[in-house]
């Protein structure tokens, strides 16, 4: 089984990097294997629709080969003036239905603010949906992002730590649910 994690952000020392990495974390010794794509690593360009797509650059063509080879997906997104950042929504707009049909998805979103990222979540379920994948029911949010990490990477409420690396395994055992195959799969 293999779950690939997404990253919003662009920021080289990105808060919804470390959480997408726990949650990858959690599903790997769930016994998935995990990759992270970290949006600011993976120069994509603006997404223009051309008709002929052969002709966007390499990076294009590999960030769609490894969504579509993944069993599962967990994207997080940073939330910008209300929403996901562009980097992700620009990403995601290379993808179709066909490259997402029937993925589950962990979806967290991360914030600033006390408030949460509770516009990011809901608008990542619209799209993930719309894409034919399939969200899980939870989605938790990080607020006041800029102090809830410890210099390791884990977040500083263990409450919220455990939500995390639930979901991550949560996501192994979705998958395996949908596709019995995917159990023989595990390592």
């Amino acid at each position: 089984m293999k779950i690939v994690g997404i990253s919003g952000s662009m920021n080289a020392d990105s808060t919804t990097k470390k959480a997408v990495s726990i949650v990858l974390d959690a599903a790997k010794t769930a016994g998935a294997k995990v990759e992270l794509i970290h949006l600011g690593e993976w120069p994509m360009p603006i997404y223009d629709n051309r008709e002929e797509s052969s002709t966007y650059p390499k990076v294009v063509h590999d960030f769609i080969q490894k969504i579509t080879e993944a069993d599962g997906l967990v994207i997080g997104s940073p939330e910008y003036h209300g929403t996901m950042t562009g980097a992700l929504k620009n990403s995601l707009d290379f993808l179709e239905g066909r490259h997402l049909r029937d993925k589950q998805v962990a979806i967290i979103g991360v914030a600033g603010g006390s408030m949460g990222a509770t516009n990011t979540v809901n608008t990542l379920q619209l799209i993930m949906r719309n894409l034919h994948a399939w969200p899980l029911p939870a989605s938790p949010s990080i607020s006041n992002a800029y102090n809830a990490f410890t210099p390791e990477g884990k977040l500083k409420d263990e409450r919220l730590q455990a939500r995390f690396e639930l979901l991550g395994k949560q996501l192994v055992q979705y998958i395996q649910s949908m596709n019995p195959q995917s159990e023989k799969q595990v390592h």
